[in-house]
């Protein structure tokens, strides 16, 4: 009707309409909810119809996005008389639905305009839905969120909408448009909760005969309704999740088809992770037990590829930590330690700092696709989550200072004897809190005991490894690692008391000491030691960073795990700790 052709050749302009009245004709006959932007010929149109024209194009768009969008200035006054004029005016059902829903935004929820949409939309979906019944219903899909949430919303023609869906739920339409009414009435929270079991039963219905990604949605849409069915839900959990499991089971690949694919076993680990959880929620302990042998099987063909980043090194920054470390290596010991105990002199920054340092980016993984995930020592991989940059960064920092400068002042005054463990252990005992006697309740009575009691074998065992390196003997970091670091969560813990925190977890049967996850969660740690401290403390002991204390506590390591990174890590929090003050001491002064 719009398109002139000649010579074989469509002219542009020629598709286009060049006044509203052909365009009014043309909407008129509309039976979908496509655009018409390119329908109206701007530069043609009389002007005084191009405030007409543009409402008209806004129609067809996602109208509340229009409506709260700052930058598309309406006339509000302007467009709800037009709108209405324009509902009176079209028999059309769909228009009269979309005018008057825009006219029921634009004029602060005028709920004249919001019955007129909904009575028009009562007639409007079912010419909506697709002809092709296996179809899905693009059409159709805004047309049902809109009744849904408008007809729940002013109270109006609700059992005639609910009447509707279950019409389209319980007839020869395929899985895809009654999957849509679903999802749709569970996010508007559209039926209620007598009705969860019938649409559940759906649900199951219909699995057997989706495909591809609507498998996996059937399946939820079945969960969130059978959680609402109390003492009858546990079968139909069941179910749903056994069918997940399964699900995530059938996309295994086997490595051997492409045994050059590092990407296969990576995609196999994700999909065994899943399988087990499902699997365990199902109650399925032998398809459980199936999934995780295989997910065992699986860590052996995982190959987590490494990058080279090429970056410069900054002749500054050299000369001054090569200065810094000659200075601490020539003075005298407790001026060693306090530069080693303190974040100070970019040694030990902050969050904050490696921020300025070093600002964001994307990872490499990022770079090529990839997302970016954290491994345990087992094997076992989560989601870095969206501080892996940061991490990422500190880490690097952190490293980069232990390895190369660190770790030789430590050598190196060992090899001195400017740091003995005899010397260690006077200067704990005489200045820092570590030579306080503390008192502990054993059942019926008081004991004593100061905190550098409860590490002194560990630091002794620790310039004991650091000789053996420096004599080129064969070390064993074992005992000072295992021994500090379940040392520094016990005088954490102790710390966190004198100040008032929560040490004490209450339980339905009894109580347990807190963890260090708890203990570092305290709002008072933030009155003991600064910011960088803490962070530092995360970053050695928890999943943050290295995951020491964990690791050690639930026998993770075997003995080529340990090394002297590790424990020079351990070493410097325990150092952090001799920073505390006691409470106790303050108020007794």
């Amino acid at each position: 009707m719009y398109i002139r052709k000649t010579a074989n050749i469509v002219s542009i302009d020629d598709t286009r309409m060049k006044t509203l009245s052909e365009l009014y004709d043309f909407l008129e006959d509309k039976r979908d909810d496509k655009h018409i932007d390119s329908l109206l010929s701007y530069d043609v149109a009389l002007p005084e119809e191009w405030e007409k024209a543009r409402l008209e194009m806004l129609t067809w768009w996602k109208i509340e996005r229009i409506v709260k969008d700052e930058n598309c200035h309406i006339d509000r006054s302007f467009a709800v008389a037009y709108f209405e004029e324009r509902a009176n005016a079209t028999n059309n059902k769909l228009l009269k639905y979309r005018y008057n829903y825009f006219a029921y935004l634009l004029s602060n929820n005028d709920n004249r305009f919001a019955k007129h949409s909904i009575d028009a939309l009562i007639e409007t979906i079912e010419p909506l839905l697709p002809k092709d019944k296996e179809g899905y219903p693009k059409y159709a899909e805004d047309a049902i969120e809109i009744l849904m949430s408008l007809s729940k919303r002013i109270k109006y023609r609700i059992n005639d909408a609910t009447r509707l869906i279950w019409n389209v739920l319980l007839s020869d339409y395929g899985y895809r448009t009654k999957l849509v009414c679903v999802r749709v009435a569970k996010e508007r929270a559209f039926f209620p909760t007598t009705d969860a079991e019938k649409i559940v039963c759906l649900c199951k219905e219909f699995f057997p005969i989706t495909k591809d990604g609507w498998r996996e949605n059937c399946c939820m849409l079945g969960l969130y309704y059978a959680s609402k069915l109390q003492d009858k839900a546990k079968p139909y959990l069941s179910f749903f999740y056994e069918s997940l499991g399964d699900l995530e089971m059938a996309l295994l690949v086997d490595p051997a088809t492409e045994p050059n694919n590092i990407a296969i076993p990576l995609m196999n680990e994700n999909h065994l992770e899943k399988a087990m959880e499902f699997y365990q929620k199902a109650g399925l302990s032998e398809k459980r037990n199936n999934a995780e042998q295989k997910f065992r099987e699986n860590k052996k063909n995982v190959v987590i590829p490494s990058f080279k980043v090429k970056r410069k090194t900054n002749k500054m920054v050299v000369k001054y930590f090569g200065d810094l470390a000659t200075e601490l290596l020539e003075g005298k010991l407790s001026w060693l330690l306090a530069n080693l105990s303190m974040p100070v002199r970019f040694l030990f920054p902050s969050y904050e700092q490696i921020c300025k340092l070093m600002p964001k980016s994307k990872s490499t993984a990022e770079d090529l696709g990839f997302v970016n995930k954290v491994m345990d020592i087992n094997g076992n991989s989560r989601n870095a989550g969206e501080d892996f940059d940061l991490y990422q960064k500190y880490d690097i920092w952190l490293m980069n200072i232990v390895r190369n400068y660190i770790i030789p002042i430590i050598l190196d005054s060992v090899k001195t004897k400017q740091l003995t463990y005899s010397k260690l252990k006077k200067w704990f005992l005489r200045n820092t809190c570590f030579g306080i006697p503390i008192e502990y309740a054993r059942l019926n009575q008081v004991v004593v005991a100061s905190w550098f009691s409860q590490i002194d074998y560990g630091i002794e065992a620790l310039i004991k490894q650091c000789k053996r390196l420096l004599e080129g003997k064969s070390t064993d970091w074992r005992l000072p690692i295992d021994v500090l670091s379940i040392r520094f969560e016990g005088i954490l813990r102790d710390m966190v008391g004198d100040y008032g925190g929560r040490i004490t977890k209450v339980r339905d049967n009894g109580t347990s000491q807190a963890l260090l996850d708890d203990l570092l969660r305290e709002p008072c740690l933030h009155e003991m030691f600064r910011v960088e401290d803490i962070e530092f403390f995360e970053y050695v002991f928890t999943a943050k960073g290295h995951n020491i204390r964990n690791d050690v506590a639930h026998a993770f390591y075997i003995p080529q795990d340990y090394g002297i990174i590790k424990a020079t890590l351990v070493f410097l929090a325990i150092l952090r700790l001799t920073m505390f003050r006691p409470k106790s001491n303050e108020e007794n002064e």
